[in-house]
């Protein structure tokens, strides 16, 4: 299957969608420019992960930043009208919180994608921050569980073993799958491969919620 990407439908178009919430204005609201926003912000966070400006910059940048700030407080929502991290038609969800994860294959049990760690996610050396990797699987397993018609889920544990060092700035191939299920619970696992390179790996147990559980 070909490569999809931010500007293009996610999951979604996929026999076997991850699960979908309802937006204002419908699931496409906004077109494509929630998702022009959220990779703008996104590279503006590597930027600012990379450079050491001068304290000039640094209070221009703030100004800046304060400014536009000030300008989304009157539009501030509930939690269920906002849409960071909800256009589920993305890939990335339209959120920055963590790697933008593009599904290249996917299956009512499998999905298979890249991921790229940004500056922003750099931990040290090259190496995306330890707490970036299991925030990565977290994103991936979560979606899966909740895809193919399931009911919605949550994580209980999520256990992640680091293999190698997870390059930062690199194309790389994410594996996910559903082990097995016993009754309200998924137990997933998932890799992360840099090349032939095993960077990481995640066990996860999610449970599905009872009607009416928040």
């Amino acid at each position: 299957m070909s490569e999809m990407t931010g500007g293009h439908p996610g999951f979604d178009d996929r026999p076997y969608p991850w699960r979908s919430q309802t937006l204002p204005g419908g699931e496409g609201s906004y077109g494509t420019s929630w998702a022009e926003l959220t990779d703008t912000l996104a590279c503006f966070l590597d930027r600012l992960a990379a450079a050491a400006p001068d304290e000039a910059m640094v209070r221009s940048l703030t100004g800046d930043l304060s400014a536009w700030a000030d300008k989304l407080e009157p539009h501030a929502v509930t939690e269920r009208e906002r849409v960071f991290g909800r256009r589920t038609d993305l890939a990335g969800r339209g959120q920055t919180m963590s790697p933008k994860v593009v599904v290249t294959a996917s299956a009512p049990d499998t999905v298979e994608a890249t991921v790229r760690f940004g500056d922003y996610f750099l931990g040290g050396n090259g190496a995306a921050h330890g707490g970036a990797v299991p925030l990565m699987f977290d994103e991936v397993l979560g979606r899966l569980a909740n895809s193919a018609g399931r009911p919605a889920q949550r994580t209980a544990a999520l256990h992640t073993d680091y293999r190698s060092i997870t390059p930062i700035g690199k194309k790389l191939t994410v594996r996910g799958w559903i082990e097995r299920e016993e009754g309200r619970k998924r137990f997933l696992r998932a890799t992360l491969h840099h090349g032939d390179v095993l960077c990481a790996e995640a066990q996860g147990l999610f449970v599905a919620l009872k009607p009416g559980q928040p």
